[in-house]
């Protein structure tokens, strides 16, 4: 396969780039956690980045970041289940390697390959909020690492 990997600054955050992640996120989730309204706005604030992965045309992936000073909050790693155990969530993050900081994020207790994945990655769990995801009740842990 033919995998394109680019981020938002390098293209116009139009409303295809929110159907696109609307539709990665719904295929993920079901029904997207996140609505259009939300994902425009996001796409639109200038803290937020967005790397992107696709195959040929189709959007089968990103990685949704803000910054804020030195610390940058990954908010979402999604990638279409049919595209997933190809490496291309942990490319992904290699797009992060530039920045100076911290960086963390939040991930379901229960998922076991995201947590496996940001283990390798050199992220490391500091702290846990309980019952903070809903359909089912699962704890956050929240993961950190410095460089």
């Amino acid at each position: 396969m033919n995998f394109r990997f680019t981020d938002s600054r390098n293209i116009t955050r139009t409303r295809s780039l929110t159907e696109a992640v609307f539709h990665v996120l719904a295929e993920i989730y079901r029904h997207s956690p996140w609505s259009r309204d939300q994902i425009m706005s996001d796409l639109s604030r200038p803290e937020t980045c967005y790397f992107l992965v696709y195959d040929e045309k189709q959007l089968i992936g990103f990685l949704a970041t803000q910054t804020i000073i030195d610390e940058l909050e990954i908010t979402n790693l999604a990638i279409i289940s049919n595209y997933r155990r190809q490496g291309l969530a942990e490319q992904l993050l290699h797009n992060l390697a530039g920045f100076h900081g911290t960086l963390f994020l939040e991930v379901r207790e229960g998922n076991l390959p995201a947590r496996q994945l940001y283990e390798k990655c050199g992220f490391a769990q500091f702290n846990r909020r309980k019952d903070y995801y809903a359909n089912p009740s699962e704890d956050a842990l929240l993961l950190r690492k410095t460089q």
